[in-house]
């Protein structure tokens, strides 16, 4: 199954590299001409099964035709002619997926600091193994080095590095309150408009309210992004999601794991993570107080990121989900592998709270 996730994912990446690129540039630079095995002007994918992401069931023996990086062309094999211009691409025994938009996705890696933890920005790497995966367009849903981020952005773009199709997330909007030497804090919520403003004419399209982010500082960014038409996202804390939904907040991160509404006890001035953790999974789903926050969130257009892979327990789980392991610097492999021995089961709370 782990080969078959990957096959599917490389023979995509083969289509991305002829397809989507060619949209951008006709320029590539030799780093990137490298992984285009083939630039005619019409390309024939002949006879491959196709999962086309409506949620229909797969598709035999279909035929796509792409005309300088735009499908002109998509049925049975039987029933589409081929053009005789076209470089013929024999897909028996494969598979072609849509190309797979990931609305959660970092450019940066956590590392340790002493007691401390950082962030240190992979701009070579990460894009590339997110292509590789299958992944053709990434929201970074909270940038540390934002202007590495933009400029990587345009590299791809202009056909001199390969990667997918980015969206920016400008820095973390958050207040005092972690010791993590890459967060900028803003100091009131003054600031923090004037972050959406400095960063949305640089090209960010998305803001991210984070854990200590006050009211006052959602209300400031909600304001200055939707005046853009930009989108505001928030990982919150302070902030309950009752609070952000009324506000006028577009999207909410990790699903309902960051929501902190049903500790009735938490102080306006702050809120025990670990409280609010334990009362979330103490919640019956079915019950009425979380059925009122639903069609809340429903009813105010409220989208919600589930990140399920970044939540999910470790028990009885894949080391690395989806295979991916065979990606992995031997001594970045013994830290994932030692933590994922660590935890095997000793994470019912997570268990639950996954559930």
């Amino acid at each position: 199954m782990k080969n078959l996730k990957w096959a599917v994912s490389i023979f995509f990446c083969l289509l991305v590299c002829i397809s989507s690129l060619n949209a951008y540039s006709q320029n590539f630079d030799q780093s990137v001409r490298k992984y285009i095995s083939d630039s005619a002007k019409i390309i024939a994918f002949v006879d491959a099964t196709v999962i086309d992401g409506t949620g229909n069931p797969s598709k035999s023996h279909q035929t796509i035709i792409i005309d300088n990086g735009i499908i002109v062309k998509y049925g049975k094999a039987q029933d589409i002619k081929v053009p005789k211009m076209a470089s013929v691409i024999n897909c028996t025994g494969k598979t072609i997926i849509p190309g797979m938009v990931k609305l959660h996705e970092h450019l940066f890696y956590t590392i340790k600091m002493g007691a401390m933890a950082n962030f240190a920005e992979m701009p070579y790497s990460f894009p590339r193994m997110y292509l590789a995966g299958g992944a053709t367009t990434i929201r970074t849903a909270g940038s540390i080095e934002p202007q590495a981020d933009l400029t990587i952005k345009s590299l791809i773009n202009e056909g001199i590095l390969i990667g997918p199709d980015i969206d920016v997330t400008a820095p973390y909007i958050e207040r005092k309150g972690w010791e993590i030497p890459a967060f900028f804090e803003v100091k009131d919520s003054a600031e923090a408009a004037i972050m959406v403003n400095f960063w949305a004419d640089r090209g960010c399209t998305s803001f991210k309210l984070y854990v200590f982010a006050t009211k006052e500082d959602m209300i400031a960014v909600i304001r200055e992004a939707h005046k853009r038409k930009l989108k505001v996202t928030g990982h919150l804390g302070t902030i309950t999601y009752q609070e952000a939904a009324e506000s006028g907040i577009d999207n909410l991160e990790h699903g309902f794991m960051a929501s902190y509404d049903f500790d009735h006890l938490r102080s306006k001035e702050g809120f025990d993570f670990e409280k609010s953790i334990n009362a979330l999974g103490d919640l019956d789903t079915s019950s009425a107080e979380m059925q009122k926050l639903i069609h809340l969130l429903i009813k105010k257009n409220v989208a919600l990121t589930s990140t399920l892979p970044v939540i999910k327990p470790c028990t009885n789980s894949e080391i690395v989900l989806g295979g991916g392991d065979s990606a992995l610097l031997p001594e970045v492999m013994k830290l994932v592998e030692a933590r994922w021995k660590r935890i095997q089961n000793n994470d019912s709370d997570e268990v639950k709270l996954f559930k």
